[in-house]
């Protein structure tokens, strides 16, 4: 039987008191946005809204995928407003963000136009650059089902980083993204890289995976060249979710994190909370060295 919770993956609850984390809300709300941080149940929720910062979920809140890890509600997705890149632009603005990250739930059902999505984030990133030319912008985004057309317009739009996650390690991925391919995402990744953007991605720890497997994942990514990887635990939504395996030591995310330094150029963001837009804006300026 898997122990309780470690005292070192509690969290604390948001104080309503607390003015940003007040303000934050307030702009979600007015411009009728969600955000990844609500939908996923991120443990870092309460720090990233205390100091004015979330990440933007577009493309609705329902996704046509069913990842058995994943708190997002799978279920018939919801009509894409257009109109939606603009109140993502406008609550960016409204919060004084000069870094801002955008993830979106998966559409499988945009088929024409290979679009899948990739309209939306062009938008959006078109948008936000309309209000403010020097804003800093990652993507992270869903496989697009490998299309290029698709991940061509995101090259088109620019976006500082593209952040894609292969969640998981190969051997797991008919149990954990049966929706989804391993081989596929790593394709994605190297395309993008190709096209001389900042690459990113991330995986969680505690899903059944051996020591071994973990470094395999890690130099498959080093192979394609990607400069960020976020790596943290796994935490389990809820009783319909897979079951935790492990919960890693402190001691091993310094093992993985040295492994990491010493095979590869890859920036390691690796702590039990660390989440795929975890210090987003701090990794991505110790990269380019700002």
């Amino acid at each position: 039987m898997i122990k309780r919770l470690p005292d070192y993956l509690k969290t604390k609850i948001a104080s309503l008191d607390n003015k940003n984390y007040k303000k934050v809300r307030e702009i979600l709300s007015k411009n009728g946005l969600n955000t990844v941080c609500d939908g996923a149940r991120c443990p870092n929720k309460c720090e990233c809204y205390s100091n004015q910062t979330a990440t933007f979920l577009i493309l609705g809140k329902t996704c046509t995928r069913n990842c058995a890890f994943c708190n997002i509600s799978s279920d018939k997705p919801q009509k894409v407003d257009l109109n939606e890149a603009k109140r993502v632009a406008n609550a960016v603005l409204e919060l004084g963000l000069d870094y801002c990250v955008i993830t979106s739930v998966t559409r499988d059902d945009l088929v024409l136009e290979d679009d899948f999505g990739s309209i939306l984030y062009q938008k959006t990133i078109e948008e936000i650059r309309k209000l403010k030319k020097d804003i800093e912008i990652e993507v992270l985004t869903p496989d697009f089902k490998g299309s290029k057309t698709a991940l061509d317009r995101i090259v088109k739009a620019s976006p500082e980083v593209f952040n894609h996650n292969i969640e998981t390690i190969k051997r797991l991925y008919p149990r954990a993204r049966q929706m989804a391919d391993y081989d596929c995402s790593l394709e994605v990744l190297k395309y993008m890289k190709s096209n001389n953007i900042i690459t990113k991605s991330g995986f969680m720890l505690g899903l059944g995976e051996s020591l071994d497997e973990i470094f395999d994942l890690i130099l498959d990514l080093n192979k394609i060249k990607l400069d960020i990887v976020t790596i943290g635990q796994y935490i389990r939504p809820s009783k319909e979710h897979l079951e935790v395996q492990k919960y890693y030591s402190l001691e091993e995310y310094s093992q993985i994190e040295d492994f990491i330094k010493k095979n590869t150029k890859i920036y390691p963001v690796i702590a039990p909370l660390a989440r795929s837009s975890y210090k987003a804006k701090e990794s991505y300026r110790a990269i380019i060295g700002s």
